[in-house]
């Protein structure tokens, strides 16, 4: 993860640098399917001298297939308690996420499943094995990853539900993915 730290009216010391970095490693188990360069955190602190208050935001940036950002913010007397308190918040956005992707997995199994039962024949003539190509429902690129992830195959060509296209998403030998768009 990627951390960037920014003070307005604020110099960042040592305590509250280690004190950022702690709180968010703590919510890199919520982000263990990506890499290590795909997840960027942006931490703002603002000091308003007249009425003196400590404003924290937190801007995480996902750069995976259908990543996104989030963004939470705290104020109060206490930088440290503000900063607590966008942890958080984070935390229970990535909670969210990752319950909803979930759901989304569980969605994908369900209709392989039933896509199992209604297997197209395939055809063979010599080497090559013709198979049906079967696209039933539209995926997100995101959705075409995890069923990528829960299937043993090395690539998923599918409908992307954004573009309406024909999309081919890929295991790479690093284990990363790929994404053929036309």
């Amino acid at each position: 993860m990627k951390i960037e730290l920014i003070g307005k009216g604020i110099g960042i010391s040592d305590d509250i640098r280690s004190f950022t970095e702690h709180g968010l490693s703590k919510l890199e188990r919520h982000l263990k399917e990506m890499g290590e360069g795909e997840v960027e955190a942006v931490v703002t602190f603002t000091v308003e001298k007249h009425r003196e208050r400590h404003r924290v935001d937190i801007d995480l940036y996902l750069k995976t297939p259908g990543g996104g950002a989030l963004h939470a913010w705290e104020e109060s007397n206490d930088t440290f308690m503000s900063l607590e308190f966008t942890l958080d918040d984070i935390d229970k956005q990535l909670n969210r996420l990752k319950e909803r992707r979930i759901e989304i997995r569980k969605d994908i199994a369900r209709e392989k499943a039933k896509r199992r039962n209604e297997e197209p024949p395939v055809r063979e003539t010599g080497l090559v094995s013709e198979e049906k190509l079967s696209i039933e429902k539209p995926l997100t690129a995101e959705e075409a990853l995890m069923s990528l992830q829960d299937e043993d195959r090395f690539f998923l060509v599918f409908s992307n539900k954004d573009t309406g296209d024909l999309n081919v998403i890929y295991r790479k030998k690093s284990g990363k993915y790929g994404l053929i768009t036309p």
